[in-house]
Order: structure tokens, then C-alpha cells, then sequence
């Protein structure tokens, strides 16, 4: 499926590779047409053990030692003229080898679903026993600025929201903080952007991603896409935000806000839902980060769902049934853009500390209060040169006997270590 698009893949390197390259740094950077070309190699690692690793719903529980390795190739040309028209776009051919590629949590974890897109933008070049390969558009899109005005076509990353970690008006591309990988990583999302800036601190953005239904192009309507309004200003230390949509037939409402409070910044967020179909539902948070003279960084959150998956029996049995089979009719509209947790109230610490100019420590703890359990993520990240970084982390998780599941229960006393090289270029 979609090896039609692997031409266009050759066409862009080919037409890219005969074109001047130089970066606005350059001094032969001229005011007209300039190309650039730019990417990165990535190779991640990780492994964990696991005393009851189910590969499918038919399988019984066995010991198992998890092993995986992604090599990812990201190739990004960029095109544009007078600062006036853009096209970028950034192109994966990516490669895991594991040994459970033949598990549902395989499936889950590196293949991403399609379902409802209006464009695939991947062509899957191999999967086999023990390897997993494919070449994906992550984005490409192209921009126009006049002006005030700025217009977005195409695959894209469309973000909102001020929240570090827990970020609920994150509707067009939810990220969880659990992921081993950041949210740039994720493949963007279809839309067409349009961006208004009225004055230096006040910006109106709309968003239109359309959908198919039931995975039928034929069946695309308005009423199958996601919309969403955001109207965004400042004053001095304050910038304010509303927000208003229709992703995944739910009606959204929310807003976030950013101040600058004793050399640190205050955030919050809240986003009301009401889908078509099932009960309505508010997710919310606040957090504070500062930077200490040291040079330690510090970061606080909390954040409250108001509907997770232990208190909602059609949201359990739709992710029951979305692990087993993947997404389709029956589940899309009620797990798609949201973020999603089995219970209400977790609370969050960040830290970072440079221990030497190339060398920096990381780590992040969640507590989740109901499910009684805490997620622990620590990384050493070395800048080995100025265009190679070395990571090397643990995840690991700790809960108490509860009545109600924790999102952490595949860490739980069962770390996964992880390592990463990325070269760019």
C-alpha cells in the first residue's frame, strides 16, 4: 500500500540535489529563489524484560526480553523565495528490527495508524519476521505571507497550548508524556492554516483538517473534519488564549494562558468537551517552570481529567478493542484527538541540569494519585560533536496495590533502558 509515492520521494532528492544550497547565513544567500537541504540519522535502542509479555488476545502470558532498533533517515529539503513562499517537507525511511514485530504492542508502538486520513503519505517497504520498514512524509507543506497573513497547505504540525507536558488543546495531534520520543517526531496533520496578526502580541488562527468517514474518500464532508479557532494576545508579562473546535465530533471550548510570575512562567489550561454521542467531559492543569543562576531548570505541573479510563466503560472497551484490532468505525471518533488516561490527577516534576558544557541530565517523575503509581524517565545526553548527540535513559515505574489500573503498569518494576545516536547533517 502507497508505493506510488515512493517516485515522488526520488523526484524531490533529485530535484533538490540539483539546486544551489545556502543558509541565510551564507553570504551568497540572495533575496530570490534559495533551496536547503538538511536532515538527520537516528538510531534508537530499547530493551526491557518482561515476566508476562502477551503478544496477542490468543497468546498466553510469557518471559520475554524485548529488544528493538530503529534506524531513521530524515531528509528535509526546503524551498522558498523572498521570504514570501515556502515549501518544506520532511521525508522518513525508517527500519526497526525487534523481536516481537509479529505482537499487537509492536503494532501499537511503531505503526501508525492511517485510518480516516485523507492521504496515507507512506509506502510500507518491508514487513517480515523481526523487521518493520517504511518511507513516510512526516510533513510537506507549503506557506504564503503577505503581510499579516500567512497560509499553510499541506502536512503539518499543528499545536496548540502552552502546557509542557499535559497539554489537552493539543486536539489536532495529542502527544502523551510518556513517549520515549518528543512530539516532533509524530507525523503532522493534514490542514490548511491560516494565520492573522493584527498586532506585535495578537494573533487569530483558523484550522481546517478534513477527514474521511469510515475510511471512504467518497464519504468526506464537512461534518467529517476537525475545525478549530484560536485567538491568542498579550499584555506586558500576560499572553491569554481561546480556543474553539470540532475535532472527532465533539464540540471544544478552552482556553491557556502564560504569565511571567518571579523570573519563572505560570501556565494553565482548560478544555471543556461534548461529543455527539456520550458523556461530556473537562480536562485542566497548571504548571510553573523556572531557571535557577545555577543552571538548573525546574518544571511543576498538574493535571486533572475529569473522564478517564477507569471511570468511562465505553472509552475502556474501545481501547480494549483498538489494542486487539486497531482503529476503525467502531473506536475512531471516541479516541481520537484527546488525551487519554486511566485516572484523574497526576502531578508532574521536571528537572535539567547541564553538569558540563556538553554533558546534560534529565528527569522527569509522574505520580498518578488514584492509580497509586509513579513513572520515572532519567537521561544522560552527551553533545559528542557539534552535529552528534549520544542519549542513554532508563523508564521505570512503581505502584501500590489499587483498586483502579495506572497508565504506568508496563514499567511497573520492569525498567526499559534506552540509547540513541543522532547525527545531523
Amino acid at each position: 500500500m502507497g508505493f506510488y509515492r515512493l517516485p515522488v520521494l526520488a523526484a524531490l532528492l533529485i530535484f533538490f540535489s540539483g539546486l544551489p544550497l545556502h543558509s541565510q547565513d551564507d553570504p551568497f544567500y540572495e533575496e530570490g529563489w534559495n533551496a536547503r537541504f538538511s536532515g538527520y540519522y537516528k538510531n534508537l535502542f530499547m530493551y526491557q524484560e518482561r515476566d508476562e509479555f502477551q503478544g496477542s488476545i490468543l497468546e498466553l502470558p510469557e518471559k520475554k526480553k524485548l529488544v528493538s532498533d530503529l534506524n531513521r533517515l530524515r531528509l528535509s529539503p526546503e524551498l522558498d523565495y523572498a521570504e514570501s513562499f515556502i515549501f518544506h517537507a520532511d521525508i522518513d525511511i525508517e527500519a526497526v528490527a525487534a523481536n516481537y514485530t509479529e505482537s499487537d504492542e509492536f503494532e501499537l508502538l511503531w505503526e501508525s495508524s492511517s485510518y480516516n486520513e485523507i492521504a496515507d503519505g507512506k509506502a510500507e517497504l518491508a514487513e517480515k519476521e523481526n523487521l518493520y520498514a517504511l518511507a513516510e512524509f512526516q510533513n510537506i507543506y507549503i506557506k504564503f505571507v503577505a503581510g499579516s497573513f500567512t497560509g499553510t497547505a499541506g502536512r503539518q504540525q499543528v499545536r496548540f497550548g502552552n502546557s509542557r507536558l499535559w497539554n489537552p488543546l493539543d486536539l489536532m495531534n495529542p502527544f502523551s508524556p510518556l513517549s520515549v520520543e518528543g512530539s516532533e517526531e509524530q507525523p503532522g496533520t493534514d490542514a490548511l492554516r491560516l494565520d492573522w496578526y493584527p498586532g506585535e502580541s495578537t494573533e487569530l488562527t483558523l484550522v481546517a483538517a478534513p477527514k474521511r468517514e469510515d475510511d471512504d474518500i467518497k464519504k468526506t464532508s464537512i461534518k467529517s473534519g476537525n475545525y478549530i479557532a484560536r485567538l491568542k494576545s498579550g499584555v506586558k508579562v500576560l499572553d491569554v488564549a481561546l480556543l474553539g473546535g470540532y475535532t472527532a465530533k465533539r464540540g471544544n471550548a478552552g482556553a491557556d494562558f502564560t504569565a511571567e510570575v518571579f523570573d519563572g512562567f505560570l501556565t494553565g489550561v482548560v478544555l471543556y468537551s461534548k461529543p455527539e454521542h456520550g458523556d461530556e467531559y473537562y480536562q485542566c492543569g497548571t504548571g510553573y517552570e523556572y531557571t535557577f543562576a545555577s543552571g538548573l531548570y525546574f518544571l511543576m505541573e498538574y493535571f486533572y481529567n475529569s473522564l478517564p479510563v477507569n471511570d468511562d466503560d465505553e472509552l475502556s472497551a474501545a481501547l480494549l478493542y483498538y489494542s486487539i484490532e486497531g482503529m476503525d468505525g467502531s473506536n475512531y471518533y471516541i479516541l481520537s484527538n484527546r488525551m487519554i488516561t486511566y485516572n484523574s490527577h497526576y502531578a508532574s516534576l521536571s528537572l535539567g541540569y547541564d553538569f558540563f558544557p556538553l554533558l546534560r541530565g534529565e528527569f522527569f517523575a509522574i505520580y498518578d494519585f488514584q492509580g497509586r503509581g509513579v513513572f520515572l524517565n532519567a537521561l544522560l545526553k552527551f553533545n559528542a560533536l557539534d552535529n552528534l548527540d549520544l542519549t542513554a535513559g532508563v523508564i521505570t515505574a512503581f505502584i501500590d496495590e489499587s483498586e483502579r489500573e495506572s497508565d504506568f503498569e508496563v514499567y511497573d518494576r520492569e525498567p526499559m533502558y534506552y540509547a540513541s545516536l543522532q547525527f545531523y547533517f
